[in-house]
């Protein structure tokens, strides 16, 4: 009489572990199955970096951009024209010289309209009056760059025409943007080449990137 109770209660401790096994191969399941849609949503804010980055932007993205001015500050604006100047420290003469030098930049705004960067592309040389003699120094920098701005690697760096009455200098500079949380999320690679004349006049084409 006494190993029929102990029987029962054995079947109904089988049911209980039976249920508790279902309940956790569901919960396993469901992890499996990763998150809801909802979360497996990407962040819209690199979402429109990434659009921003390879030029499929829309105006929606540049807003939702801006509505966060800590990341604005940090976008390049791609519907601003490029800014460009240069300085000399030469005027036009027929006396030989050499440190002459001719330095061209281009600025590139954030959507804020703070610089990020401002790009410079420099040759010194030594001239005689009619002809450029010789380069003296041909290198790029930066200034009033932003902290997210890295400079990579240099993608031209040509010359030539040394010994005639002009001479060029091309560079193009790959520069990449690192923003916290979003990592590095574009390239810029601006570029100019600039012509040196042994009358001590130049010119320059180029782009901020």
């Amino acid at each position: 009489m006494s190993a029929e109770p102990r029987f029962h209660k054995s079947a109904g401790s089988a049911r209980r572990a039976l249920r508790l096994s279902a309940a956790a191969a569901l919960g396993l399941a469901v992890l499996l199955s990763g998150p809801p849609a909802a979360a497996a949503q990407g962040d819209p804010i690199a979402d429109a970096l990434a659009r921003v980055a390879d030029g499929t932007y829309t105006n929606e993205d540049l807003e939702l951009l801006k509505s966060d001015p800590e990341i604005a500050a940090q976008v390049p604006d791609p519907t601003k024209p490029d800014e460009s100047s240069t300085s000399t420290n030469d005027d036009a003469s027929t006396h030989a010289i050499c440190g002459a030098y001719a330095d061209v930049w281009f600025r590139k705004r954030s959507l804020l309209g703070s610089t990020i960067y401002v790009w410079h592309h420099r040759v010194v040389y030594c001239r005689d009056g009619s002809r450029v003699t010789s380069w003296q120094n041909r290198y790029d920098y930066l200034s009033d760059a932003q902290s997210i701005v890295y400079m990579r690697e240099l993608l031209v760096n040509q010359a030539g025409g040394v010994g005639t009455t002009s001479a060029w200098s091309h560079l193009q500079r790959h520069l990449e943007y690192c923003v916290a949380k979003y990592g590095c999320y574009a390239s810029m690679k601006p570029w100019s080449r600039i012509t040196v004349h042994g009358n001590a006049t130049y010119s320059y084409t180029g782009s901020a990137g």
